[in-house]
Parts: structure tokens; sequence; C-alpha cells
């Protein structure tokens, strides 16, 4: 039989106390901050995914910081576009009522310093800034869009913003696409048949009574010829614009129609103001379809600008949403089940009385006890 010393007892009992008073105190800081998970090893897979929470937490608080500034950024542009939509409509309104010939010069010379002052708050409103930065400048936040006279010094640059995972968000228009007039006109009015024998063919299939008179001639790009020479079956050289009778292009005579240049809010506003103190009522009618393509284009700009702020909007929703998510989630991993976890305590204060009890039964012995 194996004999028990009293050291062997010492060591059993002391590792018996160490662990129950180990896993009481693990018990007690898990109810202090009613979390389960208090380092790595207590759940190494639950650890990764709460790093991973705590990664696209910090990623969602600089989306939603960028969203407050798109959402600040859109709602100056949207204000500057619709102070600038009124101003158009309020220069419109002028120039209806100045464009009949019941007013004096004199009434036009006065109401054409109002066109001077709303000239003035429209370059203030092209000049706006937020901050220190320029809203209409594109890129060149920095500089000065317009001038006095109206001429643009930004870019065409667009500044996106991430709002979300892989979504970006341009947060600026530029002040050419603002204030000035659409590009998209055509370089030339002229119709790709005009002067082309095809056009008499064409006009012949729309009305077969002008047969007649389309016999008499035929067409060429640059003169008429008889049509008795295209009976006798010669071939007829059709000269290009700007051919001369050896063949060779004559540079001064090719001529195009060239697009007519991009007008401005301001170069409009400029105009009425001259045919005001000028006294030309025609001039004034002709500028009415001009500030019509102004509301129009402005419009359209400010619905583009809801557009985008609501894309905003729903993007800091979904941020908002996945936060939600991701907190319940690590809620499930890192938080502990409160009436288990003072139960377990409960529990291991138990167990360790006990432990206390019978370890003082067995420490205490004196030699008398063994001699019994």
């Amino acid at each position: 039989m194996t004999r028990v010393s009293e050291g062997s007892t010492s060591h059993a009992i002391n590792f018996s106390l160490g662990k129950a008073k180990s896993h009481m105190e693990d018990l007690q800081i898990k109810g202090s901050n009613l979390k389960k998970v208090q380092k790595p090893s207590d759940d190494p897979i639950g650890n990764v995914e709460l790093m991973a929470i705590r990664s696209k937490k910090v990623d969602n608080d600089q989306y939603t910081r960028n969203t407050n500034y798109a959402k600040m950024y859109l709602e100056y542009t949207e204000q500057a576009i619709s102070d600038l939509t009124e101003l158009v409509s309020k220069a419109k309104e002028i120039a209806i009522g100045q464009s009949s010939d019941i007013y004096n010069p004199q009434v036009r010379e006065s109401v054409a310093k109002e066109i001077n002052q709303l000239r003035t708050q429209a370059l203030g409103i092209a000049n706006r800034r937020v901050g220190n930065r320029y809203i209409f400048s594109g890129f060149k936040t920095l500089t000065r869009p317009f001038d006095e006279k109206g001429a643009y010094s930004g870019d065409n640059g667009r500044i996106n913003l991430e709002v979300g995972k892989d979504f970006f968000v341009a947060v600026n228009m530029n002040g050419s696409e603002i204030f000035y007039e659409t590009a998209d006109r055509s370089l030339s009015t002229k119709k790709p048949l005009d002067g082309t024998p095809f056009e008499d063919l064409k006009k012949f299939k729309e009305n077969p009574e002008m047969m007649p008179e389309l016999e008499e001639t035929a067409v060429n790009p640059l003169e008429r010829v008889p049509a008795s020479n295209l009976n006798n079956n010669e071939k007829v050289e059709l000269k290009k614009p700007g051919q001369t009778a050896d063949g060779k292009i004559n540079p001064e005579s090719t001529t195009f129609d060239e697009a007519p240049a991009r007008q401005s809010i301001f170069d409009h506003l400029q105009s009425l103001e001259n045919a005001l103190l000028a006294n030309n009522p025609e001039v004034i009618h002709t500028l009415l379809e001009r500030f019509d393509e102004h509301f129009d284009r402005l419009v359209t700009m400010r619905t583009r600008v809801g557009a985008l702020y609501n894309s905003v909007n729903n993007s800091e929703g979904n941020i908002e949403k996945e936060n939600l998510l991701n907190e319940e989630y690590k809620s499930r991993i890192q938080d502990a089940d409160v009436a288990e976890l003072f139960s377990d305590i409960s529990k291991q204060n138990s167990v360790l009385q006990a432990s206390y009890k019978a370890s003082s039964n067995l420490l205490n012995r004196t030699l008398l006890d063994f001699i019994r």
C-alpha cells in the first residue's frame, strides 16, 4: 500500500484551491463587465469575427463622415442652383415685360440697372464657397471660378466621395455645366441631301407632279447642269466644295458652318442690359428663348442634385442598418448570459467554500490525531 505523505496532500489541496479560485476569479471578471470573451484564447474563432466587426465599424464611421460632408456640399449646391433659378426666372419676367413697345427709353434705362444688379448677384452665386473651397470650380477648389466678366477659370473635374463600400458619389458640379449653354449644338444646319441629285429624286418621290420641272435640270453640288448632258450617256464629274476647274482645292473658298460659341448666363444678362439701354425690343424678345434654355437646364441640374442627395441618404441608411446588424452579431459572440453567469458564480462559490472546509479538516491534523 502506497503511503500518502503530508506534502503530497498539501500540494493536492493547494492545486485544487488554486484551480477553484482561478475559475471563480474568471467568473467574477465576466460578471463585472458582462463579457464572456475576455481574451483571444476564450473563443479564437469568435475573436476573429469580433476583429472583423471592429474593422467594419471603423470603415462605417468614416463613410458616415463622408456622407455628412457630401450632404452638406450637395445642400450648398442645391441652394445655389435654386437661387440662380429664381434669378433667371426674374430676368425672364423682366425681358417679357420689356419686349413690347409700350415702354420708353427712360423706363428701360431704369430696368437695365436692375438687370445689372441681377448679373452681380449671379456672379456672387457662381463664386460661393463651402469653408474656403469654391463649389463650382471643379478640382480647382481654391481658385475663384468666375471673374468680373463672367469668364470661367475652373475645370470640369468631379469630386468623388466614397459614401459606402465601393460606392462613390460626385458631390460637386462645375461652373461650365451650370452657367453655360449645353454644348450639343450641331456643327451645321445644312441637310445631308442639300445640293445633290438625290434631293431632286427625293422631291419627285414625295411629289410626282414635279417631274416636268425636275427633267429640265439635274443638280450638281456647285452648279446645275442641263439634263440633256446626262441623257447622252456623258459622265458628269461632280466638283467638291471649293474645287477649281483644274481640280485643285482652294482653301479660301471652302467654308463650313461653325458651331456658335457657348454663352453663359452672364453673357445673356449683359445682352439684356445692353438691349434695354439701346431701347431695342427685338433683341430683348430673342433673349427669351435663351432664358428658357437656362431655366430648363437649371431644373435638370436640381433634379440631379436631388438624385445624388437621395443616393447619399440611402447609403447612410444602409450604414446604420449594417452597424445595427454588426452590433447584434457582436453581442451574440461577446456578451455573456447574465442569468447563466451569476448562476455559475453562485455554484462556484459553493464549490470554493466546500474546498476550504475540506482543506481545513485535512491540514489541521496534529501528531495526536495520528496516534489514535
